[in-house]
């Protein structure tokens, strides 16, 4: 698991390592890393935690070494690093495309590509990407993000026809706007306020928000650890090359929430998340 010091990365982590599963974890973060392997730990898992940057090759295919060498085998893959890419497209300059593409799209192929060779030789595994609504919907300010989002659904459906006769498979998931310190850094970003004015006014921001989701409430990364349990057992041996929608409803629904506001909340969630 790449990312897997974040709050989606970490209660997945904790829900595999409850099902009996055994963790390679990866993340840049050492502290946040380092949480997230003692809760699976204390969730009864065998981890071993790795400093490792995804835009590494070198670093990739050491951490595919190391696993190998402490497990025997690779059985999945769950490419989860990533961050918020948020800014006008005309501000969206190369420098900005080449950052955001190097993480959100190379650096989630360099893990894959560095443990293909193993799943190869033991012919199985699964391989999972953490995408987004926002290749499948459309948001302003995050042309790159959506595109590099875009971009691992597609990078599924071709290997999905490589290495099927592999018995490898490959999905994607489609995740919805969920609770964590991201969302707030991410509103920030389009807000053009500071981290900490946004951590004042996130409660609020949450609450806006939960008007537009059929189900009534913003997700939480416990709601999206399951779907990686999913994928990492043998319960998805015949799901290959689909994107999985773990987001609310949102995705179907559009802004059709949006009629709840009354005028107060939709100046609140105007002013948060989509103007300048």
């Amino acid at each position: 698991m790449t990312g897997a010091g974040g709050s989606i990365g970490s209660a997945a982590a904790r829900r595999c390592a409850e099902q009996g599963a055994n963790l390679v974890l990866t993340d840049i973060r050492e502290d946040a890393l380092e949480q997230s392997a003692h809760d699976a730990r204390a969730a009864g898992a065998e981890v071993l935690s790795l400093i490792s940057d995804t835009r590494s090759e070198e670093a990739c295919d050491d951490a595919v070494a190391q696993a190998v060498e402490k497990f025997g085998r690779i059985d999945m893959v769950w490419a989860n690093a990533g961050e918020a890419w948020v800014s006008e497209s005309l501000e969206q300059d190369k420098d900005f495309w080449t950052r955001c593409l190097e993480l959100e799209l190379i650096g989630q192929w360099l893990p894959i590509r560095a443990a293909l060779p193993t799943m190869v030789e033991q012919q199985s595994g699964s391989v999972l990407v953490s995408s987004s609504m926002t290749a499948n919907t459309a948001y302003r300010h995050i042309a790159a993000y959506s595109a590099a989002k875009g971009g691992l659904q597609s990078l599924m459906k071709t290997l999905m026809v490589e290495f099927g006769d592999d018995n490898i498979r490959f999905n994607s998931l489609a995740i919805g706007s969920t609770e964590g310190r991201h969302i707030v850094a991410s509103n920030a970003m389009r807000a053009g306020i500071s981290f900490e004015e946004a951590e004042r006014v996130v409660d609020l921001t949450k609450v806006t928000r939960d008007f537009i989701f059929p189900l009534g409430r913003m997700g939480t990364p416990d709601d999206i650890a399951p779907a990686v349990e999913f994928f990492a057992s043998d319960d998805s041996a015949w799901v290959t090359g689909t994107t999985f929608f773990v987001d609310g409803g949102l995705t179907s629904a559009g802004m059709a929430g949006l009629h709840r506001f009354d005028a107060n909340q939709w100046g609140t969630f105007k002013r948060t998340m989509l103007d300048d």
